[in-house]
């Protein structure tokens, strides 16, 4: 009797050991099971858009150890919102736009994302070629075409060279004696056609690569400062270490090639030349005008 209880015993200790070496087993080996949850958050009209844009990098970063989802809000305002309240975790977006988040809820910049294969750029004021503006003096008394108010571009960078010039801007589709006028087009292509036509706008503000070589304009001096093209930005209090190394080993990654082109960023991200808090706080802040 005591042979059987004995094995009774043997045999149910050894079926919860067996059990538990699985459970331990299934623990350790799955791949997201240590995955942290950073979550990616988009500034534009169309959620869908913007979840089906970057769908295939959550998917990469998930094999990495990094899940999450895409969070879209119409506004910078409803972005600082969701820094706040901590349902967003990381952002790509302008300089413009993490200039803002910094001053508002402490992001922080980490990273470059080289958009386009861009790493910084400018912006400039053009006119036709043979239009009678010569210099940025003469743009009092004319109308100047923007694309959108929270461009980095093509409104904050050639906003601030008229500034810096000692003019005065003000928001009009038609001329103002003494001030530089100014109206938005929501396009670049839009800027660029309106001020080709000349019937509106007599000179635009728009980034140098979408005028520059282009023998119907002439570009105007001075140009701006060169800014970082996009921005990576953590919530304060985030802990990116993983984020950031994945990032920038994307670019070194034959596997996540296509990736990048489908991501609009063939040449990957990139550390900043310098302190990102500092670059960002200081030039970048100076050029935009903030």
């Amino acid at each position: 009797m005591k042979s059987t209880a004995f094995n009774k015993v043997n045999r149910s200790t050894t079926s919860i050991t067996f059990t538990a070496l699985l459970l331990i087993t299934a623990l350790f080996c799955s791949p997201n099971i240590w995955a942290e949850t950073l979550n990616l958050g988009a500034i534009g009209p169309s959620a869908s858009k913007n979840s089906k844009f970057y769908a295939p990098l959550l998917e990469y970063l998930a094999t990495k150890g990094i899940d999450g989802k895409v969070i879209t809000v119409p506004t910078i305002e409803d972005m600082v919102e969701k820094f706040k309240e901590g349902s967003v975790d990381y952002i790509f977006d302008s300089p413009y736009a993490v200039v803002v988040l910094m001053d508002k809820v402490k992001a922080k910049p980490v990273l470059i994302r080289e958009k386009k294969g861009v790493k910084e750029y400018n912006a400039v004021i053009f006119v036709k070629a043979d239009s009678p503006i010569k210099e940025i003096s003469d743009l009092k008394g004319q109308v100047i075409a923007f694309e959108s108010p929270d461009s980095t571009s093509s409104y904050m960078l050639p906003k601030k060279v008229i500034e810096n010039a000692g003019l005065t801007l003000v928001e009009s589709p038609e001329a103002v004696a003494g001030k530089v006028a100014y109206y938005f087009t929501k396009e670049d292509d839009n800027t660029v056609y309106h001020v080709k036509a000349g019937r509106k706008a007599q000179a635009g503000g728009i980034k140098k690569s979408a005028v520059d070589g282009n023998a119907d304009f002439r570009l105007l001096q001075p140009e701006s400062p060169f800014v970082p093209r996009h921005v990576v930005a953590l919530r304060d209090g985030v802990d990116g270490t993983k984020l950031i190394s994945t990032l920038l080993d994307m670019k070194n990654d034959a596997g996540a090639k296509d990736l990048l082109k489908e991501l609009k960023t063939p040449t990957g991200f990139s550390k900043f030349d310098g302190d990102p808090i500092e670059l960002m706080s200081g030039p970048v802040r100076k050029a935009l005008g903030l």
